[in-house]
C-alpha cells in the first residue's frame, strides 16, 4: 500500500473533521450512548396487585386497632347530598345536585378494598359504580307444562351507587422479573423505582410538587414541576411500592369527573377506563453502562374510549332468587418488560468492524474530492496515482539468464547488481522492449560481438 502525504491545508481539515464524525459516531453515539456493545434482553416475571381503602396513618389492615379513613360522602362532588333533586328516571339512588349540571351523581356507599378491588390476570379491576339488582324468578315460566315465558326474571330493586373515595384507595405492586441467560432474578422488593408523570397540566404540577420528584429516572435532580418521577410510597415495614390511585390516574391524565369520552354523556367514574400499567427493568444507562444495581420506572396509560365493567351474580338457596351486581370502573393492566443488557463481544466487534469501514470510507470520500472536485485536482491526481511499466516482456526476461541480464543493464546503463527481480524491475522500468532487445542480441550473436555492445549501438541508433 503506498501512502501518499498532500500537505493542503482544505484537504487536511477535511479528512480530519470526516474522521472526527466517525469517532463520534462511533465512539461517543453508538458505544457510550446506545450501548452498541451490550446485548439486550426482554425480562419476563410475574406481576401482583391488590387494593386496599384509605386507613389512619397507613396502619395494619389486619390488626384490630387499624381504623379506616374514609372521607365525609358530603365533601364527594359526586355524591348525592343534602340539596339534591332525586332522578328516579335515571334509577334508584341518581340525583342532580346544582353544583355538578353536567353529569348525574349518585349515592355513594363504602367498600373495602376486597368488595370493589377484583384480581385479574396481570391486572385488577378497581369498581368506581355499584349497581346492585335484586331479582326473583318467574315461576309461572318453569311450571309442568309452561309452554312460553315472558320474562324469567322480575326485576325487585336496582339501586346505583359510587364507590365513596375510591380515588383515594391505595394499590399495592408485587413484582420480579427475570433473565435466564443473563442469570438475572430481581424483585422489587429489593429495588428502587419510580413513577413517570409525563403530563404538564396543574394537576401533574400538583402531583409533581412534593418530595421525591426527580426530573430524569436514573440520576436526576429534585424538583417540584412536571414532567418528573416520583417515588413510590411503603407500607410499614415493608419495601413493596404502593400508590394512591388519584396517584396513577394523574399520571395516565384521567380525570374521574370528566366526560368519558365524546358523547357518553357520562363521567369516566360512571363509564369505567381500561389503563395499563408497564414496568420496566433496566440495568443500563447511556454513558454509564451496565449499573451495580438494577431499577424499574413506572409508566401509565389510559384508554378512556374502552369503558369496562364487569357482572357478578350471586345466588340464593335453591336458585330462586339471586343478586346481579353490575360494576363499571378502572381495569388496570400490568405489562412488564423494559431492557436488562450483558456483555456481548460478538456485538463489540460488529462495531469495530463499522468503525474500520468507516474510516475507510471517509479516506475514500477525501482522495475522491482531491480528485475530482478541488481546484488543483489535476496535480493531486497526479501525486496520488502512479503508472508502471508495462509488464508485457517480463516473461522474456524471465527467461533471459542472469549474466545476459547484467549485460542488459549495463548496456542502457543501469546498475547490474542485485537479485534476478530487481535487475528485471530496472530493465522494465526503463521501457524495455522484447523485439528491439532480441534484434539486437540476434544481430550481435550474428556478428559474434557482445551484447553489451550490440544493445549500446541499437541505443545509439
Amino acid at each position: 500500500t503506498k501512502y501518499v502525504r498532500i500537505r493542503d491545508r482544505r484537504l487536511g481539515l477535511a479528512y480530519m473533521f470526516a474522521l472526527f464524525v466517525v469517532f463520534v459516531y462511533i465512539a461517543v453515539y453508538t458505544l457510550l450512548y446506545n450501548l452498541a456493545y451490550l446485548d439486550f434482553h426482554m425480562p419476563t416475571g410475574v406481576v401482583r396487585l391488590k387494593l386496599q381503602q384509605p386507613v389512619v396513618d397507613q396502619c395494619d389492615i389486619d390488626s384490630p386497632s387499624c381504623m379506616d379513613a374514609f372521607p365525609d360522602t358530603a365533601t364527594l362532588p359526586y355524591c348525592c347530598r343534602d340539596g339534591c333533586t332525586p332522578l328516579p328516571s335515571r334509577g334508584d339512588g341518581a340525583c342532580a345536585c346544582g353544583f355538578r349540571p353536567e353529569f348525574t351523581n349518585y349515592q355513594c356507599n363504602f367498600y373495602d378494598g376486597d368488595s370493589v378491588g377484583i384480581p385479574q390476570r396481570s391486572g385488577i379491576f378497581v369498581a368506581t359504580r355499584m349497581r346492585v339488582q335484586r331479582e326473583t324468578m318467574n315461576t309461572t315460566c318453569n311450571r309442568p307444562g309452561s309452554t312460553s315465558c315472558a320474562k324469567l326474571w322480575t326485576t325487585l330493586s336496582q339501586p346505583t351507587s359510587f364507590v365513596a373515595g375510591i380515588e383515594n384507595f391505595t394499590l399495592l405492586l408485587d413484582h420480579s422479573a427475570q433473565v435466564p441467560d443473563l442469570d438475572f432474578f430481581q424483585q422489587a422488593r429489593d429495588l428502587s423505582g419510580l413513577l413517570h408523570v409525563p403530563g404538564t397540566g396543574p394537576a401533574e404540577h400538583r402531583l409533581c410538587d412534593q418530595d421525591g420528584a426527580f426530573d430524569a429516572y436514573h440520576g436526576g435532580r429534585a424538583t417540584r414541576r412536571a414532567p418528573c418521577y416520583l417515588e413510590p410510597s411503603h407500607p410499614p415495614n415493608s419495601t413493596l411500592d404502593i400508590f394512591r390511585l388519584q396517584t396513577l390516574l394523574t399520571a395516565a391524565g384521567v380525570e374521574l369527573d370528566a366526560e368519558s369520552y365524546a358523547g357518553s354523556g357520562h363521567s369516566a367514574r360512571y363509564e369505567g377506563l381500561t389503563m395499563v400499567l408497564s414496568i420496566r427493568y433496566f440495568n443500563a444507562v447511556p454513558w454509564r453502562g451496565v449499573l451495580r444495581e438494577p431499577f424499574y420506572v413506572y409508566e401509565v396509560t389510559a384508554m378512556r374510549q374502552n369503558a369496562y365493567g364487569q357482572h357478578q351474580v350471586t345466588w340464593e338457596p335453591h336458585r330462586r332468587n339471586r343478586t346481579v351486581i353490575a360494576m363499571h370502573g378502572v381495569l388496570v393492566q400490568a405489562n412488564l418488560g423494559g431492557r436488562v443488557a450483558g456483555f456481548d463481544f460478538n456485538n463489540l466487534l460488529l462495531q469495530l468492524a463499522a468503525s474500520l469501514a468507516l474510516l475507510a470510507g471517509a479516506t475514500t470520500a477525501v482522495n475522491l474530492t482531491a480528485r475530482y472536485l478541488m481546484r488543483y485536482r489535476a496535480y493531486y491526481s497526479a501525486a496520488l496515482i502512479d503508472t508502471t511499466a508495462d509488464f508485457s516482456d517480463v516473461a522474456h526476461l524471465e527467461a533471459l539468464p542472469t549474466e545476459d541480464l547484467r549485460r542488459a543493464c549495463r548496456g542502457r546503463s543501469l546498475a547490474a547488481g542485485g537479485r534476478r527481480v530487481e535487475l528485471i524491475s530496472r530493465l522494465i522500468a526503463d521501457d524495455y522492449c522484447d523485439d528491439a532487445d532480441s534484434r539486437s542480441q540476434a544481430t550481435a550473436s550474428e556478428r559474434g560481438m557482445p551484447l553489451a555492445t550490440a544493445a549500446a549501438r541499437h541505443d545509439a541508433a
